[in-house]
């Protein structure tokens, strides 16, 4: 029978941020038992993959899961690949991070275990062409994509078990395709019919190339590891057949890189990151489209999605994206300390860990914990790029999310708030003692999952200082639903600057908009300016009746609290007589003079106060969202809606004045 060469193994990460029990129970589930097991094989080579971050934990908590590997890459068992230290979706940022995240990788792995690697492990499989000009200038001779890429690139199926060389501006790098068909085998058929399936590729010819590499998150059954479990049969089979099928290492088989041509692939990724980039119309329509196609061979000619329409369909992670540029920029500046420089560089890097900047079958950006995470890294490098003692703070004026149009960021020495013209809304609020981003939220976007399409789904980003001006007949339940009728057109409208004076960090933003009354649309303007303190951020509004009818108003102010969980924080109430503390459940509340929340996982006293009293809506916002494959319940924020009723005549205003302190308990 003519031979085959079978490249198996897995590739691992657990993001930054992630709970350590959570990585604990994956280590004694998964990558224990996998490596245990294999270790008894010596025969069978593999290739595997771990991220920076899941082998600093390993060396922390289980160092002699790291001496194992050792021991198997000294008997060439094992190969290791390399790739962005952090696990990055590459192709988002910056060629210098990309450069130094994939060294960081090689050197761990070189000084650690004696060997540098040769291949690299892209995150997500999400490529875009200069990559290949990257991966080659740092060292790295061949990666993986999936098969359904070569498809797509012109290469025939049965053309697709051999490696192909890509280039950019003349720095080649060889690919090999990963054959989905064969890993979605693992573990759902038996062993034996996957010996059969690659029993068949190899009667088409000799010197065929397959490579298997799946999660290792994947293999958690305890089944598949037991005395009878599928592992054990399917590692006895390729014993069993190693007359005809190899399992080899590239590293230690060097023949098997020669390419058989020469191919260039455009923007991909994994089939589940292209459909996830569409918005729910595009999805449905693309899966439509794909039931008509009578070949399924056909489906490489449907345009999905391209990654960086993440950025865009959730402009949270649009948000976070632009904090990333931003620190890097930061970084950047350091000159003349190599320590400082590269303290600030870990930091940024470990918060561009890809998985918080795409929506996954795992939580990704609705991950609570993965954003804060990355914010924290983010709030740390920048700490790191202040010069001790000459840091002033400031107001700058910049385009900060690339949209055309500048946003007002004042950095403090203990807070950051950045305002946005459109709403002339707080997008950032960093506590930097703590590196916590108060602002960190994301709203309920329609996902397919959801139950109902539109009911409890938000049409704008949960942020700080909202204005709304309800309608008469809205309850707390109707705005928690989304259901109620919003009167104005200042959430998502534009604001002009009025002022800017940046020594008394003050920004002042209008906006002459409208608010419907009765059928009809009165002219309304609304002025915001804004005052930073140390701790604090002041807000002085002015409502001003532009039109010629007296306006009754309900006018209330929305900011939206991250805090780390749902019950994390003690909510106390300000009355004229005593202060009252309320639940983490929804609450209606009149009569309001002041809140205090205490963040009992930061140390931090929260306080918004008015300047007269207020009526107030509390709640907490959660998202249903997937995590580890279990549609969850995830806390995002803390929603606070101070209200007042307001009387104004034609061309009369009134002025309110609210504020937020933070500091140390």
């Amino acid at each position: 029978m003519r031979s085959i060469s079978l490249l198996f193994g897995t590739y691992n990460h657990q993001p930054d941020g992630t709970h350590t029990e959570r990585i604990e129970t994956t280590y004694q589930q998964a990558y224990k038992p996998f490596i245990s097991l294999l270790y008894k094989f010596p025969r069978i080579h593999t290739v595997l993959h771990y991220c920076g971050s899941l082998f600093e934990w390993m060396e922390d908590r289980h160092p002699e899961f790291i001496m194992l590997l050792k021991e198997m890459i000294r008997r060439k068992q094992v190969e290791l690949l390399g790739g962005g230290y952090h696990a990055p979706i590459l192709p988002l940022i910056p060629d210098g991070d990309k450069l130094g995240q994939i060294e960081k990788m090689s050197t761990f792995i070189r000084t650690t275990f004696g060997t540098r690697p040769r291949g690299g492990w892209i995150t997500e499989r999400v490529w875009e062409p200069s990559l290949a000009r990257i991966l080659s200038n740092s060292g790295i001779e061949y990666t993986f994509l999936d098969d359904q890429h070569f498809y797509v690139a012109g290469v025939e199926e049965e053309d697709s078990y051999q490696p192909y060389l890509t280039e950019d501006q003349g720095k080649a790098i060889t690919v090999l395709p990963l054959h989905l068909g064969l890993q979605a085998m693992i573990p759902s058929a038996s062993p034996e019919d996957i010996i059969l399936e690659l029993r068949a590729i190899a009667t088409r010819g000799s010197g065929q190339i397959v490579v298997m590499l799946v999660p290792g998150e994947m293999l958690v059954d305890t089944s598949i590891y037991a005395e009878r479990g599928w592992l054990l049969r399917y590692f006895q089979l390729l014993e069993e057949n190693r007359d005809w099928l190899h399992s080899v290492n590239p590293r230690y088989t060097p023949e098997l890189l020669q390419p058989g041509g020469r191919l260039y692939f455009p923007c991909l990724s994994s089939l589940e990151t292209m459909n996830g980039a569409l918005s729910l119309d595009r999805q449905k329509t693309c899966q439509e489209i794909s039931k008509r196609v009578r070949k399924p061979e056909n489906g490489i000619y449907l345009q999905r999605g391209f990654f960086r329409q993440f950025l865009t369909r959730y402009p949270e992670i649009g948000l976070l994206y632009s904090r990333l540029m931003y620190t890097h920029v930061l970084v950047s500046q350091i000159r003349g300390d190599k320590y400082k420089k590269k303290a600030a560089l870990n930091e940024l890097w470990r918060g561009q860990t890809g998985a918080v900047y795409w929506q996954s079958h795992q939580g990704g950006a609705y991950s609570n914990q993965l954003r804060k995470a990355a914010y924290r890294a983010f709030n740390e490098a920048e700490r790191i790029t202040r010069k001790a003692g000459m840091f002033m703070p400031s107001i700058i004026a910049t385009d900060y999310d690339m949209d055309g149009q500048e946003e007002y960021l004042y950095q403090g020495k203990v807070l950051n708030a950045f305002v946005h013209k459109r709403g002339a809304a707080v997008l950032e609020l960093d506590y930097l003692p703590r590196s916590w981003n108060y602002l960190d939220t994301i709203a309920r976007w329609p996902e397919q999952y959801h139950r109902y399409k539109y009911e409890g789904c938000d049409w704008y980003m949960r942020k700080g200082f909202i204005d709304h001006f309800f309608a008469p007949s809205t309850t707390l339940e109707k705005f928690d639903r989304m259901i109620y009728q919003e009167m104005g057109d200042f959430i998502n409208g534009t604001f002009e600057l009025e002022d800017l004076k940046r020594e008394q960090r003050k920004v002042v933003l209008a906006r002459r908009g409208n608010v419907r009354v009765k059928r009809t649309n009165n002219p309304l303007t609304l002025s915001k300016s804004y005052c930073f303190k140390d701790n604090a951020v002041e807000l002085d509004i002015t409502i001003r009746n532009s039109g010629s009818a007296a306006l009754e108003l309900w006018y209330g102010l929305e900011l939206n609290l991250s805090l780390a969980g749902y019950e994390d924080a003690i909510i106390t109430v300000q009355r004229e007589d005593e202060d009252t503390a309320i639940g983490a459940e929804a609450a209606d509340l009149e009569a309001i003079k002041g809140v205090r929340i205490q963040d009992k996982v930061n140390g931090i006293q929260i306080t918004m106060a008015a300047d007269r009293e207020f009526s107030l809506w509390s709640l907490p916002v959660h998202t249903l969202s997937y995590e580890w494959q279990k549609l969850q319940k995830i806390y995002q924020s803390t929603c606070l809606v101070p209200q007042w009723q307001l009387s104004l005549k034609p061309n009369e205003q009134d002025k309110l004045k609210v504020s937020v302190d933070l500091r140390k308990r």
